[in-house]
């Protein structure tokens, strides 16, 4: 076939019922080289790129996908499988570029993996056009397929696998985008924005509530990245923002919790306007539900807007090879990462960040800016040898430490069950944090005998109820709120006294900062000895030892700057076990899809959880799973947000001992059922 013959069938024939294959190939195109001048690439591959894109589609050029598409039948083979033998004979790249420019087209649609499209290569599906046969991809086909597994086959030309796995998340991140972009008849220019326009909204948004940009704060405008610490309340948000460089074409910013991100995709879409904000996090079908959104899943899921607000699993399942990687990773090249209270992890997820921090900045040209209030001394060097260095100068924000000290200390001998007397003597707004759900409950009970004002919350609530818990503990005007992790870093509350366990420094220093948060009055905090068998769980128990050790020097803090030495001190202490940590290759090399990436980022290196529905709620969950085939589309709806609503995330040792297992309940939603009780008020009951 000659390319003028290629060009007359691609006019000739239709990409879409109301598009023709050529028009809609040139359109993808179009948005493609809009793309590729706003991200870092390598300059000799722009035509390679911009080819393979046009090319993408050829498949559909078969008489079966044409008659398909006319409504005569109601299945055809695959055009990802049948063009690509096709766009090779016009696709002129050099190796290794050509073969993963068409390793891209092959999987433009069907994530990689090792069975993909076997039934096709076995039957040797052929690229049937007006009845003749012009092209038999399967040999080709099964050998990109092969070549993508085991990509070492690229060391010949001089490329190692992470190379190989940036070049794959370029051609096939390009390729998704722009044919999602032409598809849904948007222009390329509502997936990207430029620093300057960011940093002049979040001026403008300052400028409309009354504030003028700190001076730390007009010091980083345009600098990012790197790593800064600054107090809780002084504008972290705002300060990562504005420290976007001209050069960053997008804005991914991680957050911690689900809590956390719907609080900031608020903020961000009154910064910026709702139309320039997309978010993701694990429960954002039930957001997208509420807000009458659904159609817009894709646009969200994938960051296809300019400001990206997300979980930080949301990127790290990028790194993991989660479904659609590709897209997900290629939101990244050129961006500006912003990573928000990177205190807040796990050793061992942790260690995923960071390698995904040195990837990226590596291999997708990605601005990457962490902040904390309390990063501590160890991660920050961490952070250095990575190539981020200290955005912010401490000495411009030493003093905001140092002028404050929002509580006085005092460290007990005694169970907080021993102070209930004393708790409920106290007037105002008082937190009381437990490290466990059981003793949480169990310290609520006791309160709720002798006051009225008392409220429980914990993780253990269904969704449903946990979100009413979540409005219902942040108007709180007086009273006692029994909680267990949940208020490190979910709620933006601020209260007079707190009565907490003993946990790890830094998770101290977080509930320090749910009291007096404003800084406008005397704030007391009051640290109790956990009781019963291994008192140190949830947390490593080294942690928990060595914070304890260094509870003395709580009681003596002059000002915040003393909580930071502190914390640097149990960080130097117990930093091996995050060295250890870091020590691991976690991160995929390979192109292929890994289907435990999320599961990995579930079990972190703590206690694994999964999701669970109680018994209230059993009978009518699998009623609606068993039943699915018969629901109408609207049916199915409701169906899916009752499920959502109604789960709750059990430790795996609960869940093995009361499981109820349904085939159909799993199949269907990926829940379990579980044979214990619930009630709105407590929970679930252990």
């Amino acid at each position: 076939m000659e390319w003028e013959e290629l060009v007359n069938l691609m006019r000739e024939k239709k990409a879409k019922p109301d598009k023709s294959l050529y028009e809609h190939s040139s359109g993808a195109k179009k948005r493609a080289e809009f793309i590729l001048g706003r991200i870092p690439h390598p300059g000799n591959l722009e035509d390679c790129l911009l080819l393979h894109v046009f090319f993408h589609d050829l498949g559909k050029l078969d008489d079966r996908f044409q008659e398909k598409l006319g409504g005569k039948r109601k299945k055809a083979p695959p055009h990802a499988f049948l063009g690509v033998e096709l766009a090779s004979r016009f696709l002129h790249c050099d190796e290794p570029y050509k073969r993963i420019a068409l390793i891209s087209i092959l999987t433009h649609h069907s994530d990689l993996h090792e069975g993909l499209y076997q039934k096709e290569i076995d039957r040797g599906e052929k690229l049937v056009v007006n009845g003749e046969v012009v092209s038999s991809p399967a040999e080709l086909a099964f050998e990109l397929r092969e070549d993508a597994i085991d990509i070492e086959v690229f060391e010949e030309y001089g490329l190692n696998s992470l190379e190989v796995r940036a070049l794959y998340t370029l051609f096939n991140g390009l390729l998704r985008v722009s044919d999602w972009l032409e598809s849904a008849n948007l222009p390329a220019e509502v997936y990207y924005d430029s620093g300057e326009n960011v940093r002049r909204a979040v001026l403008s948004y300052l400028s409309g509530r009354g504030f003028e940009p700190r001076d730390y704060q007009l010091y980083v405008l345009g600098r990012g990245g790197g790593y800064f610490r600054l107090p809780t309340g002084d504008g972290k948000t705002e300060t990562s923002l504005l420290a976007t460089p001209d050069r960053a074409s997008k804005v991914i910013y991680s957050l911690p919790t689900i809590t956390t991100t719907e609080a900031m995709r608020k903020r961000f879409e009154a910064i910026f306007g709702r139309g320039r904000v997309s978010f993701a996090h694990s429960l954002f079908f039930l957001s997208l539900y509420r807000r009458g959104e659904l159609d817009s899943k894709l646009l969200h899921r994938y960051a296809m807007k300019p400001i990206f607000v997300s979980t930080i699993d949301q990127v790290l399942l990028a790194f993991l090879n989660y479904p659609r990687f590709p897209v997900r990773e290629f939101a990244l090249r050129g961006s500006h990462w912003i990573i928000d209270e990177i205190h807040a992890y796990t050793p061992y997820t942790l260690s995923l960040i960071i390698q995904g921090i040195k990837y990226a900045k590596e291999h997708l040209g990605t601005a990457v800016t962490v902040m904390s209030a309390t990063l501590p001394g160890p991660l920050a060097g961490e952070l250095e040898r990575l190539g981020l260095g200290e955005l912010l100068p401490f000495s411009k924000v030493k003093e905001r430490y140092s002028s404050r000290r929002r509580v006085t200390v005092e460290v007990r001998d005694e169970g907080l069950l021993g102070a209930t007397d004393k708790i409920l003597a106290e007037k105002g707004k008082v937190l009381v944090v437990a490290n466990t759900v059981s003793r949480a409950r169990e310290i609520y009970e006791e309160l709720r005998e002798k006051r009225e004002d008392v409220y429980l919350f914990h993780s253990r609530f269904v969704q449903r109820d946990k979100e009413k818990k979540m409005k219902l503990v942040g108007g709180i005007e007086e009273g006692i709120l029994v909680a267990t992790q949940v208020v490190e870093v979910s709620l933006d509350v601020d209260y007079d006294v707190l009565y907490t366990e003993t946990a790890p420094i830094d998770a101290l220093i977080q509930r320090f900062g749910r009291v007096n948060r404003r800084g406008l009055r005397s704030g007391r905090a009051y640290i109790f000895q956990p009781k019963g068998w291994r008192p140190y769980l949830p947390y490593d128990k080294n942690a928990y030892s060595e914070a304890s050790s260094l509870l003395g020097e709580l009681e003596g803090i002059e000002s915040e700057l003393d909580l930071l030495r502190i914390n640097d001190e149990f960080y130097d202490r117990i930093w091996g076990r995050y060295e250890a940590e870091l020590k691991k290759p976690k991160l995929e090399k390979s192109l292929i899809r890994w289907k435990k990436a999320e599961k990995v980022l579930k079990t972190r290196d703590t206690f694994m959880s999964l999701p669970a529905i109680p018994r209230p709620f059993l009978d009518t969950a699998i009623e609606l799973a068993t039943g699915w085939e018969e629901l109408s589309e609207e049916e199915r709806l409701r169906a899916t947000v009752f499920i959502i609503e109604h789960t709750v995330n059990v430790p795996i040792w609960t869940l093995e001992k009361y499981k109820h297992f349904n085939d159909d309940l799993y199949e269907r939603f990926g829940v379990f059922g579980i044979e214990l009780d619930y009630d709105s008020e407590v929970g679930l009951k252990e």
